[in-house]
């Protein structure tokens, strides 16, 4: 393979990506990211062509050399700005333009002044290895919301780039300083074509996985979230308590379940309409989230006006007086909504994951024979069960808190 149909694959690999990524500026969620990234690549194909159509490569004058380097020096800055705007912080303009302009302005400049080809060269190469690996750096950063596989590809393929770039500059100076000063640059373009064909197909591949990963994590986080409320739905309490059945099989720690029922919930939406139902649904899981510990318990909506919560690392003692904090935190505390004062109260049934297997299916039956019986036996009170296997209505430890109030 030539020079020439090495650049012609180049050039056609850029144009088929430029052409997905300008759809997904408009259609992706992250447009404003693709946006960033479209420039950038239509930039790396101008700059390539503007490069390797020069007779005088590696040595260009001032005015064409600073033109190249800063149509280079924006599209590696258009990465790492599309980055950003992924990943959640703000874009900085100020360093995404100095990113962008410096390269340029320095190799121009050092040309104007008079320095010799190899020193502007060098110079421009480490502020370009600055960027590229500043940008690299963003992708192997994991954020709190998630952390996709794909930017490991694409940190890798920018880490690879800015390797390359460093091991230019070293042998530019090891020919400068030891060998012979004004030789002349050895340059391979073939190799310098076939290292930035490599590195920017999968850097581009990566940029369209992340996306699809990201569609594809927050599909999973919607299948696995209640709108209304915010915390897990009933789908994804369980697949979490099966993620954490492993990590308690090994510790052998006590946990504990309970399932929480808003009392008397229809006749709140009778009497002040779902509208305010639903606020007093989003109020209770507010204070039900905060209560639990945050990263070690599970909290979810089960269904209607029933919650869940898994204690880790509790036993059912500990989980009573957790459940009776809560009951308190309700009853004691109105639920206020403009002028309307709700007052709401709850009735609770805990039950003990057993110690030996982790039988969530059978703890939710037992936590749920307990609430039946909270219910029966007056509301607003918490009835725990005295065993997790084996439940009959002797099991049942009923705790007398007070009577209900509604």
């Amino acid at each position: 393979m030539d020079i020439n149909t090495l650049l012609f694959a180049s050039f056609m690999a850029r144009g088929g990506f430029i052409l997905i990524f300008l759809i997904a500026s408009f259609k992706s969620e992250f447009s404003a990211a693709f946006r960033f990234w479209t420039i950038s690549i239509f930039g790396s194909a101008v700059g390539l062509l503007l490069v390797y159509s020069d007779p005088n490569y590696p040595y260009f004058s001032s005015t064409k050399g600073g033109l190249i380097y800063t149509i280079l020096g924006f599209s590696i800055s258009c990465v790492w700005a599309g980055s950003r705007i992924f990943f959640g912080p703000e874009v900085n303009s100020v360093r995404f333009v100095v990113m962008g302009l410096s390269p340029g302005l320095v190799y121009a400049g050092a040309r104007t002044l008079g320095s010799e080809p190899d020193i502007a060269i060098m110079l421009t190469m480490a502020l370009v290895l600055y960027s590229t690996a500043v940008t690299a750096h963003t992708f192997f950063v994991r954020t709190p919301q998630r952390y996709l596989p794909s930017q490991l590809l694409v940190g890798s393929a920018l880490a690879i780039y800015s390797t390359a770039i460093f091991s230019s500059i070293i042998l530019i100076a090891i020919r400068l300083w030891i060998i012979e000063a004004n030789a002349g640059l050895p340059s391979d373009v073939f190799t310098a074509i076939f290292i930035d064909q490599i590195m920017s197909v999968l850097t581009y591949v990566g940029l369209i996985a992340m996306s699809l990963e990201h569609a594809q994590m927050r599909m999973k986080v919607i299948a696995t979230i209640d709108p209304l409320t915010g915390l897990a739905n009933r789908r994804g309490v369980h697949d979490q308590a099966l993620h954490v059945s492993d990590a308690r099989h090994r510790a052998r720690h006590p946990m504990s379940l309970l399932i929480a029922d808003i009392d008397h919930f229809k006749a709140v939406n009778d009497r002040y309409g779902h509208d305010c139902g639903d606020a007093v649904l989003k109020e209770f899981a507010r204070r039900l989230d905060a209560h639990s510990r945050q990263g070690q318990d599970i909290v979810g909506r089960w269904g209607g006006e029933e919650f869940l919560v898994i204690l880790n690392n509790t036993a059912l003692k500990d989980a009573v007086n957790f459940a009776e904090r809560l009951r308190l935190l309700v009853s004691e505390e109105p639920f206020l909504f403009g002028d309307v004062v709700v007052s709401v109260s709850v009735s609770i049934g805990v039950a003990e994951i057993d110690s030996n297997d982790f039988l969530f299916e059978q703890a939710v039956k037992v936590a749920d024979e307990a609430l039946y019986v909270a219910k029966r036996g007056g509301r607003n009170r918490v009835v725990s069960a005295a065993k997790s296997i084996g439940l009959d209505e002797k099991g049942l430890n009923e705790v007398y808190l007070q009577k209900a109030t509604g």
